[in-house]
């Protein structure tokens, strides 16, 4: 096994191997400055207006792809927050159909299916696996998952939508305002911020005909070190990949063990 040290040790030879062989490396200039933007604001758009368009859009689509990098904080005993990441990639086709893949920051890969009312998680490199039958929705499912489990699904409320207009536009909204226009993930966006008891969120929603999130970041303001939540959304699409199929097949050698409430 190959520490930092070895690789570093090692670029000497390789640039010299390169130069030797003729080979060049392009260039390329990064783009640091966003393009203008198209249109002039006669007034700040109402923040009510952008969220509704977007939750209204996601329930327009039949399918959904997504890959985002998350970093998120867990508070520790000795009073610092540790920060981790993942990077995540869904797949939704309502109304019964889900899967989702999670990369950890120390290697564990997640894998998970909901399929005809049944959900299955495979976890790497324990290859161990486990299942569970519930309701025949992604909605009910996820819910089950998320309250009566305590197991992460990825941007479950954001995907499956249902609670979305009373989370974000509901009476325990205290606070929701247009802070202004960024240019986030290769998008020019609305930055919309809000509180509500406990959270405050903000969102980067996609200005044009596609008004996807760009960015999702939620800060616990309740709990000990207001730990924060923070989604890179990089990719979206209203297609499904052929890689993010919904059939779960059992790989050899792997130990069922059981899902169990409470996580």
């Amino acid at each position: 096994m190959f520490g930092r040290t070895g690789h570093l040790s090692c670029l000497p030879l390789l640039l010299a191997l390169i130069v030797i062989a003729g080979c060049r490396t392009e260039h390329t200039e990064e783009v640091w400055t966003p393009p203008p933007l198209t249109d002039e604001l006669a007034e700040d758009p109402d923040p009510r207006v952008v969220v509704k368009d977007l939750i209204d859009f996601m329930k327009s689509l039949r399918e959904i792809t997504v890959e985002a990098l998350v970093s998120y904080e867990a508070p520790q005993e000795f009073g610092q927050n540790l920060e981790y990441d993942l990077l995540q990639r869904v797949a939704l086709a309502p109304p019964d159909r889900m899967r989702w893949v999670t990369v950890h920051d120390d290697g564990v890969l997640d894998t998970a299916w909901i399929a005809d009312g049944v959900f299955t998680m495979l976890k790497q490199p324990a290859n161990i696996w486990g299942q569970i039958e519930g309701p025949p929705t992604n909605r009910e499912m996820v819910g089950l998952l998320m309250d009566a489990y305590e197991i992460d699904v990825p941007f479950g409320e954001l995907l499956t939508t249902s609670e979305l207009e009373q989370l974000w536009l509901g009476d325990e909204v205290t606070e929701l305002w247009w802070v202004g226009e960024a240019w986030v993930q290769g998008q020019w966006t609305h930055h919309i911020a809000m509180t509500r008891p406990g959270v405050e969120v903000e969102l980067w929603v996609r200005k044009g005909s596609e008004p996807f999130p760009a960015k999702m970041s939620i800060e616990y303001t309740e709990v000990d070190g207001r730990p924060s939540y923070v989604a890179r959304f990089r990719k979206w699409a209203a297609v499904i990949p052929d890689s993010m199929d919904f059939g779960f097949t059992l790989p050899p050698d792997a130990t069922r063990v059981e899902i169990v409430p409470g996580g």
